[in-house]
């Protein structure tokens, strides 16, 4: 079983990033799109699909919508 390790948000800060900024800001759409295509677990959803997507409520949203009825 592994411990959790709590960060302040100053040791967050002073730590050194293990991105590749470079990488990160020479890729390009069209890099994102090859590489989704390429994933089989990665769906690519028509315009239409995600027009018809509604965001999921929150527990909180939940529980508010139970206590007006």
């Amino acid at each position: 079983m592994s411990k959790i390790k709590r960060y302040t948000s100053d040791e967050i800060e002073s730590m050194e990033s293990k991105s590749n900024k470079k990488k990160f800001d020479e890729t390009t759409e069209k890099d994102i799109l090859e590489q989704s295509l390429s994933d089989p677990d990665m769906p690519i959803l028509t315009d239409k699909e995600l027009r018809e997507m509604k965001l999921a409520k929150s527990e909180k949203e939940k529980k508010n919508e139970k206590q007006k009825n």
